[in-house]
């Protein structure tokens, strides 16, 4: 490793996250070292003292997250502590922020996703060092520090969250372009500009309460709705070593989509009133008619009632399990247990269970194993929900005498798989939205179709947790493609 490398800390007791952000972050030229749990993190940093960054799971054993972040914040305050967690919830974010976290990244997630946070939280972290600096030296007062023509300038305009400062008058005197962008009216505005040329009275009014020593000594996050935007603002004073309020500043973070999760989640109860209304109601239908006897003594009729109440109580299980499924993966309950994993094997096992319901609508189900494959590290059981949740899907979008392809095959670092086949297919807006919660193309063949929405969902949350890839190519009318990509256990063990 380069000495000079920035050093970062990754703690999880996954082995496969673990690795996984290493690759991801050794790639970038970061220095990292991993421990399974926050015990032996500590022994890390005592054994190779301090680091620029640590990245956090929440659920570990011994010693979890949050008190780990507390133990790291106590002997460093400028090091960047991250959390890597799969609570993607907006309280989760404040008490974690509230006991030192400077920000977390929701599992699953891209490298992209990862790399971001880590590169704008070191650039924060340099800026807030050059700003300790540059006060002691010289700086008294905030209007000044604004006009400072130095490299701090150059940082606060690179971050990602949107900056505001303003001094004792009530004036702003500082907005970097991430600032500019959340609220445009400030972006021409000449500094020092009055704190009431701005139009958002909630930040206003953060502001000034914290101007005017309400929150003394203290940060205050607070959610302030611009239109449709939705930001998280954290607001504190900046004070003298003796009390003097010299001025606030305010870090802006646009949670727009976090609040849009929340939505989502309400559409919940009114998404499983509908869906399983029906299938209850047929299967109450049924066994009343068998059960009554009101149609007369037919043993072939009341069997085929019974198959049909079958049929719908086993959607609704499906149904039922898809939503559990999701529950535990955004609350951090789904457990992944990995080890090495023949991919031909479990999608073989996927198609023989899904052959029956090809069967009944005379689909031909064909599967190809013919390019070969390698081993990957996977769970087994989540490799199997989204094979055959795939398979699945394309039989239900696939009319009575269509065709259902898989194909198994490897091609450098990635086992494929690509399931296909020739049915309704989907829009391109079909398409930019057929992995979100709930969603459901919504046309004539798909009214007559039952789901919840969830499955697609599932399948790219699996395999982005074993740092996999999923995508679809599909033509109304024309049969859609959908490609799992999978790294194989070679690249996975980082050899």
């Amino acid at each position: 490793m380069n000495g000079d490398a920035p050093r970062i800390l990754v703690v999880d007791d996954e082995l496969g996250m673990r690795e996984g952000c290493r690759k991801i972050l050794a790639s970038e030229g970061y220095e990292v070292e991993t421990a399974e749990d926050g015990v032996a993190a500590l022994d890390v940093l005592d054994k190779h003292g301090a680091f620029v960054a640590a990245l956090v799971d929440l659920k570990m054993p011994r010693m979890g997250g949050i008190e780990l972040i507390e133990r790291i914040r106590e002997t460093d305050e400028d090091v960047v502590l991250l959390v890597i967690t799969a609570y993607a919830a907006i309280d989760t974010a404040v008490e974690a922020t509230k006991r030192g976290a400077d920000g977390y990244i929701a599992k699953p997630f891209t490298p992209d996703e990862l790399l971001l946070p880590v590169r704008s939280n070191l650039e924060k972290r340099a800026l807030l060092i050059e700003a300790k600096r540059l006060h002691e030296e010289r700086e008294k007062r905030l209007l000044e520090l604004a006009f400072e023509r130095s490299k701090s300038s150059t940082i606060i305009n690179c971050m990602t969250d949107g900056v505001m400062v303003v001094n004792r008058d009530m004036q702003l005197v500082l907005r970097n372009a991430a600032a500019a962008r959340l609220f445009p009216e400030c972006a021409d505005l000449p500094l020092a500009a009055p704190l009431r040329s701005l139009s958002c009275n909630g930040l206003k009014g953060l502001l000034s309460e914290t101007l005017r020593g309400v929150s003394c000594g203290s940060i205050v996050s607070r959610e302030v709705t611009v239109g449709k935007a939705v930001y998280m603002v954290n607001a504190s004073p900046v004070v003298e070593p003796n009390g003097e309020v010299l001025g606030a500043v305010a870090v802006i973070r646009d949670i727009t989509a976090l609040k849009k999760l929340e939505t989502a989640k309400s559409m919940f109860v009114s998404m499983v009133a509908h869906e399983v209304k029906n299938p209850l109601a047929a299967i109450e239908g049924y066994l009343n008619v068998v059960l009554s006897g009101v149609a007369g003594d037919n043993a072939e009729r009341d069997r085929k009632m019974m198959q049909r109440a079958l049929v719908r109580a086993t959607t609704l299980r499906s149904m039922v399990s898809e939503l559990m499924n999701l529950t535990a993966m955004e609350t951090g309950n789904f457990e992944i247990r990995r080890s090495p994993l023949g991919v031909d094997e479990v999608v073989a096992q996927a198609v023989g269970l899904s052959k029956e319901k090809a069967a009944e609508k005379g689909i031909v189900l064909c599967l190809n194993t013919a390019g070969g494959t390698k081993q990957v590290l996977a769970d087994r059981k989540a490799m199997l929900i989204v094979f055959t949740n795939l398979i699945d899907n394309a039989i239900k979008y696939t009319p009575e005498g269509g065709h259902v392809g898989v194909r198994v095959e490897h091609n450098g670092l990635y086992a494929k798989v690509a399931v296909t086949d020739d049915g309704i297919g989907m829009t391109d807006e079909q398409i930019e939205r057929a992995f979100e919660e709930f969603f459901r193309a919504k046309n004539e063949y798909t009214a007559r179709v039952p789901g919840t929405g969830l499955g697609l969902t599932l399948v790219k949350r699996l395999v982005e947790m074993h740092q996999g890839r999923v995508n679809v190519k599909s033509n109304p009318g024309g049969g859609s493609a959908f490609t799992v990509e999978l790294p194989v256990l070679g690249d996975a063990r980082g050899n």
